[in-house]
């Protein structure tokens, strides 16, 4: 893949692992297979897409989701699998808002590799949230 940073997932909302965007080397893992989120160049000079202050925002959020619970969530949006989400976990999502939620989700998909199947990944984000705050 290209120079951009990669972050994999080992907590959704690194989607959390208090971390998937506040260390852009680290890669956090699925057993599926590893993804690269939000850093890639969007010039030649090799800036990244999202806005320092977003990438900021992000991490706050990643931080309240946590690195157990993110790549719950990840694996259930992004990969289909109908994974069962610990009730401490769906807290954490409530906890962190469906704000944030949103944002992490339009950012992953965001992504070149996600973008062809954004309407697919936004009802799955809606299934989960709707999940855990029955």
């Amino acid at each position: 893949m290209a120079s951009f940073c990669k972050v994999s997932i080992i907590a959704f909302f690194v989607l959390a692992s208090g971390v998937f965007l506040s260390s852009p080397t680290q890669a956090i893992r699925t057993s599926e297979q590893d993804f690269s989120l939000a850093f890639e160049p969007s010039s030649d000079n090799g800036e990244d897409i999202i806005p320092i202050e977003l990438h900021h925002y992000l991490d706050e959020c990643l931080k309240k989701i946590g690195e157990e619970c993110g790549p719950m969530f990840f694996t259930r949006i992004f990969i289909g699998k109908k994974n069962v989400i610990p009730a401490i976990c769906c807290q954490k999502l409530l906890d962190m808002g469906e704000e944030c939620h949103n944002t992490i989700t339009e950012s992953v998909i965001s992504r070149p590799e996600f973008r062809a199947n954004a309407t697919l990944y936004e009802t799955r984000a809606v299934d989960a949230w709707n999940m855990c705050s029955q």
